[in-house]
């Protein structure tokens, strides 16, 4: 199966042609993967926020209980930041679009975006054909 799903279409239409063409709609979990800008926004939001959290530390010396809070707050943010780099995305959960590709026995996930977020053997369910794939797997493309 691809790994991005309708990749010379743009990405605002990817979104309602896979949600027009997929086997079925299902609701799950996934990492959605950033762009460049992101990365940079997120990269540059870590740097800011550590500086913060070290200007803290300084300080903390002196007015131990009245920073404390501040840093508790900051270090979660930071370990928030550095898992989404680490994972390169956030976990969000939403609607994905599942294909049953019968020649190769394999059913795929793909995000709204077009991504390939989990490929895997069918189950003996899928083998079950319904409408959908049935319309799909008569068309020749000669004919049709």
């Amino acid at each position: 199966m691809k790994d991005i799903m309708l990749a010379d279409t743009p990405v605002e239409q990817r979104a309602q042609i896979l949600r027009d063409s997929c086997d079925q709609i299902v609701e799950r979990s996934y990492t959605r993967k950033f762009d460049q800008e992101e990365i940079n926004e997120r990269r540059a939001d870590l740097a800011n926020v550590a500086i913060q959290k070290a200007d803290l530390e300084q300080s903390l010396a002196e007015i131990r209980a009245d920073y404390k809070g501040k840093i508790k707050t900051l270090e979660e943010r930071i370990v928030k930041l550095r898992d989404e780099l680490k994972a390169g995305g956030d976990w969000i959960k939403g609607d994905c679009f599942k294909f049953v590709d019968e020649e190769e026995k394999m059913v795929g996930f793909y995000s709204p975006e077009g991504y390939l977020l989990e490929q895997r053997p069918m189950t003996q369910d899928e083998r079950q054909r319904n409408v959908f794939r049935a319309i799909r797997a008569d068309k020749t493309g000669t004919d049709d």
